[in-house]
């Protein structure tokens, strides 16, 4: 009994282990200013035909997104929400184009295919597969809210839509309408933005560390936490440039999706410091535009 208390109320204080936060284990976070994200669209953008193989990876992703599209769009509901939720689910799909842009950081450009986009999948094992399945959870959630939603605002005035087109159209002809679809959007914004901050490094972080699924999510919660205003900014340039891809239905996604998955990657670097670096979390060092 007495060893009990002396565990739990320890004489000597140097004993007592400080509480776990996010700071614990996890990596220091630069400060970076809110042209960061054009720096790394740029950057991506030069690593993007460094290695012209990625464009294999983007073409890959808008025939994945254009033959479900094709195969829901008899279920607009189906549609709206492949469209909208296709964001929280990009991340995982981008390993393979943030593995090549960690090859072509080491110089090593002359072996470059599409054997090493797809090799990065076993390499990160089951924490790939974690983290894909919490974004897939989050996209059924943004799927059943949705479609909840929206029936309900609009009951007795949808009737049965026979396309994505239709369903907009019909929603857009009444006040009830309009307000679900602010509502939409307003919702989805909230959850985009949680699961942005969970993923907003996570696989670079994989890829760099090797570390598992939470402590991934844990250096992205960091990154996010200390840079708020730098990371909405890059939030928004990716869903500008996905809205673009949309509007050319899907075929801008091609370049689009490589050249985001390479700027990914300098947003890792730019924002996580090396484990060679000497800095504390306390005493960010900042970064200029």
């Amino acid at each position: 009994m007495d060893d009990l208390i002396k565990r739990r109320y320890p004489e000597n204080p140097d004993e007592i282990q400080p509480r776990q936060t996010l700071d614990s284990g996890t990596p220091s976070i630069r400060r970076i200013s809110g042209g960061a994200p054009l720096r790394w669209l740029s950057e991506g953008w030069k690593d993007l035909w460094r290695a012209p193989v990625a464009l294999l990876h983007g073409f890959l992703v808008t025939a994945l997104g254009l033959g479900l599209l094709w195969l829901s769009w008899g279920q607009p509901w189906l549609s709206m929400a492949l469209i909208s939720g296709f964001l929280l689910v990009g991340p995982a799909l981008a390993v393979g184009v943030n593995e090549l842009a960690r090859r072509v950081e080491r110089g090593d450009r002359d072996n470059l295919g599409i054997g090493q986009c797809l090799g990065a999948v076993p390499a990160l094992g089951s924490s790939l597969w974690l983290f894909a399945a919490l974004l897939a959870v989050l996209f059924l959630f943004w799927t059943g809210f949705m479609a909840l939603w929206i029936g309900v605002m609009n009951v007795g005035d949808l009737g049965q839509p026979g396309s994505l087109g239709e369903l907009l159209g019909t929603m857009l002809a009444s006040s009830r309408g309009i307000i679900s679809l602010i509502g939409v959007v307003v919702a989805g914004a909230a959850l985009a933005v949680v699961a942005f901050a969970l993923a907003v490094v996570t696989v670079p972080a994989m890829l760099d560390r090797r570390a598992g699924v939470v402590d991934a999510m844990a250096i992205s919660l960091k990154a996010f936490s200390r840079n708020p205003g730098p990371m909405l900014i890059w939030a928004a340039l990716l869903t500008a440039l996905f809205a673009l891809s949309v509007l050319t239905a899907l075929v801008a996604l091609i370049v689009v999706f490589p050249w985001i998955g390479f700027a990914m990657w300098h947003g890792y670097r730019e924002t996580v410091a090396h484990e060679d670096d000497l800095m504390t979390p306390s005493e960010p060092t900042p970064v200029a535009a």
